[in-house]
């Protein structure tokens, strides 16, 4: 019996499909009818050059930075996408830009909160800190832009085996005192593929 279950153990690991590694500018050749990671980063660097050269990214001046904070990010599409990856993209160049400052203090579902900025305000209530070093309170620093988008699929089929499948990548920049949104930007992402093919 024993003998039995190691040759089935060896069958299995022999028949075992090999998992190979594939360097970045060449994984385009394997591109989906889905949203893949090129698709994430051609749409965070539109988005994010069509904003830093928008009339109100130039008029804000470097040595006062914008604070910003990450809205709601809707996915309206058919798979599970990390709506993070495209928020944290643009974010990433927006902060590099020198013109704009990410806050997680607070966050919509674009991002997520350090928990640690909370965790570390209860220590104003344990003996065991030094309240010397703990941190007081009315130092968080309130956003004044709020950054929101939502990311859409629409399937049409155009023949009888083949499928066009639209994305849209859709983000508005909001002034949080006035409430008057100051950028906004659509990328669209346009695939063909097989009606035998599911976008997941």
């Amino acid at each position: 019996m024993r003998y039995i279950l190691v040759l089935v153990v060896i069958f299995f690991v022999g028949c075992s499909s090999k998992t190979e590694y594939i360097e970045l500018e060449n994984s385009k050749d394997y591109t989906t009818t889905g949203l893949d990671y090129h698709d994430i980063a051609n749409a965070a660097d539109k988005s994010i050059s069509s904003l830093l050269s928008s009339s109100y990214a130039r008029k804000i001046n470097s040595d006062k930075p914008k604070v910003l904070a990450i809205s709601d990010v809707i996915n309206d599409t058919m798979q599970m996408i990390d709506t993070e990856q495209l928020t944290r993209k643009i974010t990433r160049e927006m902060r590099n830009s020198g013109k704009f400052i990410l806050t997680l203090s607070m966050s919509g579902s674009g991002t997520s909160v350090d928990s640690m900025i909370d965790i570390s305000r209860e220590a104003r209530n344990d003996d065991e800190f030094n309240q010397y070093t703990t941190i007081e309170k009315g130092e968080l620093i309130a956003p004044e832009l709020s950054l929101s988008g939502k990311i859409v699929q629409k399937n049409t089929r155009i023949s009888s085996s083949k499928q066009r499948i639209d994305y849209y990548f859709l983000l508005t920049l909001v002034d949080l005192r006035s409430g008057l949104v100051v950028w906004d930007d659509e990328v669209n992402i346009i695939k063909l593929g097989s009606n035998k093919s599911v976008a997941w």
